[in-house]
């Protein structure tokens, strides 16, 4: 039997193009272009697996994926030929050999999602896609209460329709929520998350930064019940940005989105 190697790659992607990561029969996904990109370098169907599924719309500055061939870093440059046979929406970074027992997945201790506010009362052309354009934001009120949330909690007020995780726990580690310039930006990393999560929590955010209650944040949590809260943030506003190996050692990858990396 041929020698396996267990390549992971971090990849970036504007996800305003596509139905989300998953692979689906009549959609474009990014997981469909990236694998049709590396069966033709690998000659064969690949298969790639991935730290987190993200949904249609939403953007990655740190997506990690994965997947094992025979041919080895020195009979194909992975990383020049996915960026040759993709579009301009996707760029990866890097490929690196792994050992045999990492998973993007399974491997992973913690993930962290950005999500950004355009908060200057009008559309503009250059962010269109990559923030929720909203009315003025009180960025500091948003933080303080945007605290009681950290922690291993139940969030079923969070939870989107549809998820199927069996329980609703989560452990959330830190979460920031900042003003850079006309941008706010909430940043939450935890163990894991729950379909919407992040999106739900920005929406609640939203209120809170428009002058809801000092309690209000607390309020949703405490009901556990998805009708407690508005409507899900759309998802332009959201990226994965960066997950977590403390057991294994990777190259670094770009966190912040990119319009906001001059601020």
């Amino acid at each position: 039997m041929s020698q396996q190697y267990n390549y992971a790659l971090a990849v970036q992607y504007a996800g305003g193009e596509f139905s989300g990561w998953q692979r689906q029969p009549h959609a474009d996904t990014v997981q469909g272009a990236m694998e049709t990109a590396i069966s033709s370098l690998a000659n064969e169907p690949m298969t790639l697996s991935v730290a987190g599924r993200t949904d249609a719309g939403v953007h990655a500055t740190g997506q990690i994926a994965g997947f094992t061939s025979s041919l080895g870093p020195d009979q194909r440059n992975w990383q020049r030929g996915l960026n040759a046979l993709t579009s301009k929406s996707i760029y990866v970074d890097w490929v690196r050999v792994m050992p045999m027992e990492f998973h993007p997945r399974y491997s992973a201790a913690a993930r962290r999602y950005t999500y950004v506010f355009f908060d200057q009362q009008r559309s503009d052309p250059f962010i269109d896609g990559l923030a929720w354009c909203c009315d003025p934001l009180d960025a500091d009120r948003m933080h303080r209460q945007a605290q009681v949330l950290v922690g291993e909690h139940d969030f079923s007020s969070f939870r989107g329709a549809g998820c199927q995780s069996v329980s609703a726990m989560r452990r959330v580690d830190q979460i920031w929520v900042r003003r850079l310039g006309a941008f706010v930006v909430m940043e939450i990393e935890a163990n894991a998350f729950l379909l919407h999560m992040v999106r739900n929590i920005a929406s609640g955010l939203r209120q809170v930064g428009h002058g809801e209650q000092d309690s209000y944040l607390g309020n949703v949590l405490a009901a556990q019940n998805r009708n407690a809260l508005g409507p899900t943030a759309p998802p332009q506003g959201l990226y994965l940005s960066c997950v977590r190996y403390p057991d294994f050692e990777l190259p670094a990858a770009p966190v912040t989105p990119s319009i906001l990396r001059s601020l």
